[in-house]
């Protein structure tokens, strides 16, 4: 737990990003404890935002059109920060980072507009990048990120399943760790989409062992 901690800390503190929470700081109290400190986020989850989204379609107004306009404006709005949370992921990608927890819950959506992925704590630090072909030279890629602690899979046992089961890509749930790559992360945000979409998890408490 306590290199999970730190990881996290070192991950989200190098991945430089408007749409990844910043961490100011790393550092340990008198006993040894590790702590950082992070912004402080003031909003909502998108998890929330959905919910909120969804209940108001079902419970409907006597206005139908005046309804279906605001619906539209609302899903709209929604669609633009899953847009911003597939850029922030890219760029962690980039860096060669994968997140391996996406899902609502850890989307917060700030009062103005911000739109930022947090909870990095399963976050999975690898040398590889995205597949795009770059220049040797070419000065705006930056270099892959690597944690002081280490990557984050050391402690991770092939075969141990580790994240959000409703969100987790088939060779994540079956802890193939040799397969995990940007499309695990990518399977999570198809997940998030279908939620929006239709207000439920992509894959049900009930149905989850079939």
């Amino acid at each position: 737990a306590r290199q999970r901690f730190l990881l996290e800390a070192q991950v989200t503190g190098g991945l430089e990003h408007p749409g990844i929470v910043p961490v100011y700081g790393l550092g340990h109290f008198w006993d040894g404890s590790p702590f950082y400190a992070m912004r402080f986020i003031r909003g909502d989850s998108l998890k929330e935002a959905i919910d909120t989204f969804h209940q108001q379609r079902a419970e409907g107004t006597s206005n139908v059109s005046r309804q279906a306009y605001a619906h539209d404006v609302q899903f709209r709005e929604l669609i633009s920060r899953f847009i911003d949370v597939c850029f922030a992921m890219e760029y962690a990608h980039s860096r060669g980072v994968l997140h391996r927890d996406l899902k609502p819950g850890n989307i917060m959506l700030g009062k103005y507009g911000e739109t930022l992925v947090v909870d990095w704590g399963l976050a999975k630090a690898t040398t590889d990048t995205d597949d795009t072909p770059k220049s040797s030279g070419n000065l705006d890629q930056e270099a892959p990120l690597v944690p002081a602690s280490g990557g984050s899979s050391a402690e991770t046992q092939m075969g141990r399943a580790m994240g959000t089961p409703q969100f987790m890509s088939p060779e994540q749930a079956c802890g193939r760790l040799d397969e995990l790559g940007p499309r695990t992360d990518v399977y999570s945000l198809g997940a998030t989409l279908y939620q929006m979409l239709t207000g439920t998890e992509p894959i049900s408490a009930s149905t989850m062992g079939s």
